[in-house]
């Protein structure tokens, strides 16, 4: 796992496991890395799929996005773990592949590696570490992420339902 780690603070994209499914990383600031991640899962500028984006931690959320009062409930609840929140992107975080987007996902994964990973690190971007089209690998057992959509803040959405459950009428 250490060589993972060294692999990312070196720029390249590492193989990290998170407690849901095994993912690709790689350091936001790597422009090499990021183009290499888009690479192996076949992916452009104008793909639909963007990649997550996990930030140092909580507290930062707000310098990549614009944060409703109730995401921020979510966020303060079930961060870090198995959820991923779509919101729109802060205007002032400029960054070569985030500034195609009007939307970021936001993760933080509970797993020690990352908790390790982002002090030395910063952010870093996160996708499932299978081929286009493929199965992620979990290593628990665990479905991918659940993904909530609060790009309008009036009515958020589950884009996807993973272990994570949640009702957003208490919300």
């Amino acid at each position: 796992m250490e060589s993972q780690i060294e692999k990312l603070l070196s720029g390249e994209v590492a193989t990290l496991p998170t407690e849901t499914v095994e993912g690709y990383a790689v350091a936001l600031d790597s422009k090499r890395g990021i183009r290499e991640l888009m690479r192996i899962k076949d992916r452009d500028f104008d793909s639909d799929k963007i990649f997550t984006l996990v930030p140092e931690s909580k507290s930062a959320i707000s310098k990549y996005a614009i944060v409703p009062t109730a995401a921020q409930a979510l966020i303060d609840r079930f961060m870090p773990g198995e959820l991923t929140i779509i919101l729109p992107k802060n205007p002032n975080f400029q960054h070569f592949y985030y500034d195609h987007y009007a939307t970021i996902g936001i993760r933080i994964p509970d797993h020690p590696v990352f908790e390790n990973l982002l002090a030395k690190s910063g952010a870093v971007l996160l996708t499932s570490a299978n081929p286009k089209g493929g199965t992620p690998k979990s290593f628990t057992g665990h479905l991918p992420s659940t993904i909530v959509d609060f790009t309008d803040p009036t009515a958020p959405k589950i884009l996807r339902q993973g272990n994570l459950k949640i009702d957003l009428q208490s919300f």
